[in-house]
């Protein structure tokens, strides 16, 4: 089990990588990191352990770490595993969700139409990122929540490079997800989530394909 120091080290470490300061690529040196952070190199180890089971960084044959690197392939790749298990949970969710859950996400997405009118993404992104968090913290037992927590990491650092669809697009999206659910349809709302996440994938493929020819 974790000591408070080693997870807060772990999420610090993991900010510094979503956040672009430890870039994809760069080596992670434990003794300038431990001068950084102000830790011995014992909590840094766990943490860079823990970040290597979440995909966050790579260990070299020879036992050196770096962070990994996210391009788009390997996003669309994470996405398609967030596809399987957003969906999943939708469909769990569909028949017992309470009215309250969805006013809130209603109000969520009401509350962006303006910054999506002005151009605001930053704005639009905390609120899609907040809008899938909400729905698996629903999930009783916390068991997907866990294995989707670095998965909506690394799509908030993808929405801050600013690579995933407009709002203009994904917005609807999110109201037929909320429709699917108030209806307590599974099978709706499962595909609406579905197909919601696999837009994006396809998106990421294409851009990828894109860079590939240049």
């Amino acid at each position: 089990m974790s000591t408070p120091l080693e997870e807060d080290v772990y999420h610090r470490l993991r900010d510094m990588i979503l956040t672009g300061e430890l870039v994809s690529g760069e080596k992670l040196v434990q003794e300038d990191l431990s001068a950084r952070l102000g830790v011995s190199r014992t909590p840094l180890r766990a943490a860079i352990a823990k970040l290597e089971g979440e995909n966050f960084v790579r260990m070299s044959t020879r036992g050196e770490a770096s962070v990994s690197e996210f391009g788009l392939r390997q996003i669309a790749e994470v996405f398609e595993v967030r596809a399987v298990l957003e969906g999943l949970i939708c469909r769990l969710l569909a028949p017992k969700i309470e009215r309250k859950h969805t006013i809130y996400l209603r109000s969520l997405m009401a509350s962006v139409e303006d910054a999506v009118k002005a151009g605001d993404d930053a704005m639009y992104g905390e609120a899609d990122v907040e809008f899938h968090t909400y729905l698996t913290k629903l999930i009783p037992g916390g068991n997907l929540g866990r294995l989707l927590e670095p998965v909506h990491s690394i799509m908030r650092m993808s929405l801050s490079q600013g690579i995933l669809r407009s709002p203009a697009e994904t917005l609807p999206e999110h109201i037929a997800i909320i429709d699917a659910l108030d209806a307590r349809d599974s099978d709706r709302a499962e595909r609406a989530m579905i197909d919601h996440i696999r837009k994006t994938i396809a998106l990421l493929q294409e851009k990828a394909e894109e860079e590939n020819r240049t």
